[in-house]
């Protein structure tokens, strides 16, 4: 957009910083939540491969199921366990982050529309003052011609 009043060609300049820090931030805010989402399919599989090895413990089998394979089993479900705490850790700490991107993109989003909304005010204000003047013109010339 062009801008007429000298105030508004200034504050562009400034409105465009702001518009490309709002998209930096928004892209920040979106690798986050794509991290996120990484980071909770993680937890669910990790979740149901605990689950499969306790129903292969718990569940009636045709076959008996030796000693050590339940041992074994219980260890890895032990492990799995830890590795769920972890992520869950990892999660809470994404969450977070991604709140505080959001916040950030919000931060930045709304300065930017203020700033654009004064300078619509300013463009608007001037067009106003330039319309009075020209009118103000026009009736002076026409009370020259009488």
């Amino acid at each position: 957009m062009t801008y007429q009043h000298p105030r508004s060609k200034r504050l562009a300049v400034v409105l465009n910083l702001k518009r490309r820090e709002e998209k930096e931030a928004l892209q920040r805010w979106g690798d986050i939540e794509q991290r996120l989402t990484a980071e909770k399919d993680k937890r669910t599989q990790l979740d149901t491969y605990a689950q499969e090895y306790r129903r292969q413990i718990t569940s009636p089998a045709d076959q008996s199921v030796a000693a050590g394979q339940i041992h074994n089993s219980l260890e890895f479900i032990g492990q799995i366990e830890t590795a769920l705490a972890q992520q869950d850790n990892q999660l809470k700490e994404l969450e977070a982050l991604s709140q505080r991107a959001r916040d950030a993109y919000l931060e930045v989003h709304h300065k930017a529309d203020a700033m654009e909304s004064m300078i619509d005010k300013l463009e608007e204000e001037h067009k106003l003052s330039i319309s009075r003047a020209e009118q103000r013109e026009a009736d002076e010339w026409a009370n020259r011609r009488r």
